[in-house]
């Protein structure tokens, strides 16, 4: 047809069938619908050479200083500071969490010897110190181990005892009341997940992987640490080996554009680039740990 011909058709898209669909793309259109995932991924690798010698610097007994603890307190820095990722959407609009919660996947023993998933929250963690994190975390996760948790307990305790599809069912109907409505659900931690996940995969040896965002933890962000490893990086061009983790982000395309990220992202970067000012000095609670920490605690998976 001619442009003019085009410009008058009621067909929005001038198009044609595609003849002899291979059998191969004629399964894949059996399986899939239209994407409507809005996640995005990215991964940050971060320089640790002057953090830990910030962490060495200032030490305190009794308190094990790792990356997961920096790079936590550095992302609720940059998440009060940009607040548009710590939300939640409710019919139709994003709400915005009034505090900076973040949520630590941990691995606990299981059944059988298999080993379980649990996990803890900080909350306010954007108010403490990267001592303060540590020594706390150390309590949580010791807890959880213990199965002192008794809210996270009772809650895993109650979903071993229906099948996978009324699970979902309990899950959605369990976040629609709590998030939705915005109704606290008797027996459920208020907000567990918090306004992002961290997991450290590199206990586990691995360097790079990337989680789904969980839809009922109302979580628009996750983010895995990986094994800190030796790396060529470029400093003031010349090449040195330095020590480097890497931060595999998931994230709701939703609540960011690009544009915020690399607030975001310049926030951590310039967090472990100058320690002294984002990290500060141990505080008096970060000095006095308390007797339910325990600094052999691994960190958290």
């Amino acid at each position: 047809r001619s442009g003019q011909e085009a410009y008058m058709s009621i067909w929005n898209v001038d198009v044609e069938p595609l003849k002899k669909t291979p059998a191969f793309r004629q399964l894949a259109l059996g399986t899939w619908d239209a994407p409507r995932n809005p996640e995005i991924y990215g991964i940050l690798e971060v320089d640790l050479t002057k953090a830990q010698e910030w962490a060495a610097a200032n030490a305190v007994d009794g308190v094990k200083i790792t990356p997961l603890h920096m790079v936590s307190k550095a992302l609720g820095m940059a998440m009060e500071r940009y607040p548009d990722l710590n939300g939640y959407v409710r019919f139709g609009r994003i709400y915005l969490r009034k505090s900076v919660d973040i949520f630590f996947q941990v691995m606990t023993p299981g059944e059988n010897g298999r080993t379980d998933l649990t996990g803890v929250r900080i909350a306010q963690i954007n108010r403490k110190s990267v001592h303060e994190i540590a020594t706390e975390m150390a309590t949580h996760v010791k807890r959880a181990r213990e199965k002192k948790d008794l809210d996270v307990q009772k809650t895993a305790s109650m979903m071993k005892l229906f099948p996978s599809f009324i699970v979902r069912w309990l899950l959605n109907l369990v976040a629609f009341i709590s998030y939705t409505l915005n109704i606290r659900f008797p027996g459920i931690p208020k907000d567990p997940f918090g306004g992002a996940m961290v997991s450290n995969i590199g206990a586990l040896g691995l360097d790079t992987a990337f989680a789904p965002l969980v839809p009922y933890s109302r979580t628009p962000v996750v983010i895995l640490l990986g094994q800190a490893k030796p790396r060529a990086v470029v400093v003031d061009g010349t090449v040195q080996v330095r020590n480097v983790i890497r931060l595999n982000s998931t994230i709701d395309h939703r609540f960011c554009d690009g544009a915020l990220l690399a607030k975001m992202v310049k926030v951590v970067h310039d967090a472990f680039e100058n320690p002294d000012e984002y990290f500060g000095r141990p505080t008096a609670s970060a000095a006095k740990p308390s007797a339910e920490s325990d600094s052999n605690v691994a960190d958290a998976a």
